[in-house]
């Protein structure tokens, strides 16, 4: 059956939302919703609400999907893989009329659509309170060291905080940097345990390209060689032995395949959000080496992957932090870990009865998820691995709930610290 939201209700809603307004500013249209009941029309006036009325039939465009996917994703509850537009995406939910280049550059404004019908329908949802976490310890200290890796030399940017013998090096996401770890460097319950230290990877954030590298002239691509290559030129550099390592999404990939071929540097492996081999298909990576696709379309994309009970500040981090990387940095990480990683090959070089390896995966993650290829697998095919599901949390676990992160965090980290 039709969800069921009044034209009155939804234009009032929609009109006062500055966050829908912001996100589609410059966009004018009429969207066909046919899936409320009755079936109602909205337009927009440059991001401006004018109108919601009863359906015209000939709306140009058209907020489409299966009709099951609708009344699950906006019923009371937000069910994992129906809980924001980007969900819906592999699920057929889709907007027609736009073209490619105006979709990229309106997807996160569409998705605070999605988010303003569950609001008129419900009201604003309880989510954590967000308060500016670990404020007295929130000493981390920024400095470059030159790495040499992979024939080249790289100036590279990091962040530590914290003592102890054991070091936590951090590896961030696909197009990312070490900001995503910005409270677990503060948290002083991590900080007592371990010295923490996060990086940022050559070509992202406050790392450069390694000088003499020809940047402007190719496209961005790395592969597993030289992303291992960069991680234990680093420990290296720092002087960094047998530390844990934790990585999320590209970097759980990368924990993974650390542990396969390097797991005698090692203490012990938490990969967040890792998988064990690629999906059977994959498709659109070059969508986001397109340069007349906007920079706000990934970045609305990964916002639409954060944990909707996740409290919005932190959430909203994820999407500053993929907007200002640079072009292309993001697909070329995606290389890696669409066709560069897969323990099919070199799993059985993990030794997890010597170097532990923890695999965390958020619950609304459910790629990662994904019982044949993805974390589970990686327990299934490797004995000794450990998994676990982090109730409530998504594929950006450490940013955008770090207090729901650290509660599955430490039992982890005492239990390496205590072999």
């Amino acid at each position: 059956m039709s969800t069921v939201i009044s034209a009155e209700a939804l234009f009032a809603q929609a009109r006062a939302d500055r966050e829908l307004a912001h996100r589609l500013r410059g966009f004018s249209g009429t969207l066909a919703l046919p899936f409320l009941s009755p079936a109602l029309d909205i337009t927009f006036e440059s991001g401006k609400v004018t109108a919601v009325g009863p359906s015209s039939g000939v709306a140009p465009l058209c907020f489409e999907g299966p009709l099951e996917f609708w009344d699950k994703a906006l019923g009371p509850e937000r069910a994992p893989g129906y809980e924001q537009l980007t969900s819906g995406m592999g699920k057929g939910v889709r907007i027609s009329g736009l073209t490619p280049e105006l979709i990229s550059a309106y997807h996160g404004g569409f998705a605070r659509l999605f988010d303003v019908l569950r609001e008129t329908l419900y009201g604003c949802e309880a989510v954590q309170q967000a308060e500016d976490l670990f404020v007295d310890t929130d000493t981390a200290v920024g400095r470059y060291v030159r790495v040499k890796a992979n024939g080249k030399v790289a100036r590279m940017y990091y962040e530590e905080s914290g003592e102890g013998d054991v070091v936590l090096l951090m590896q961030h996401t696909a197009g990312g940097d070490g900001r995503q770890y910005r409270h677990q460097l503060a948290d002083p319950e991590l900080q007592k345990r371990c010295r923490l230290i996060a990086y940022d990877l050559p070509y992202h954030g406050r790392s450069l390209p390694p000088f003499g590298e020809r940047w402007w002239e190719q496209p961005y691509s790395t592969s597993k060689e030289e992303l291992m290559g960069w991680v234990i030129g680093l420990m290296e550099a720092l002087d960094i032995d047998q530390p844990i390592f934790m990585g999320c999404s590209v970097g759980g990939n990368l924990a993974l395949d650390l542990a396969a071929h390097h797991h005698d540097k090692l203490r012990g492996v938490i990969s967040l959000n890792g998988w064990y081999a690629p999906l059977p298909r994959h498709s659109g990576n070059d969508q986001f080496r397109d340069p007349t696709r906007s920079q706000d379309f990934y970045a609305s994309l990964c916002l639409g992957v954060t944990a909707p009970q996740g409290p919005e500040p932190y959430r909203q981090e994820i999407y500053w932090n993929y907007a200002s990387n640079f072009p292309g940095i993001y697909a070329g990480d995606n290389d890696y870990f669409i066709s560069g990683h897969d323990l099919r090959v070199d799993g059985h070089l993990m030794r997890p009865d010597k170097t532990p390896v923890y695999v965390l995966v958020g619950e609304y993650d459910l790629s990662a998820r994904n019982l044949e290829v993805g974390g589970p697998a990686v327990a299934a095919n490797i004995p000794g691995t450990i998994y676990r599901e982090m109730k409530g949390l998504s594929h950006f676990a450490p940013t955008d709930d770090p207090m729901g992160f650290r509660k599955e965090l430490i039992p982890v980290l005492d239990a390496i610290l205590q072999l």
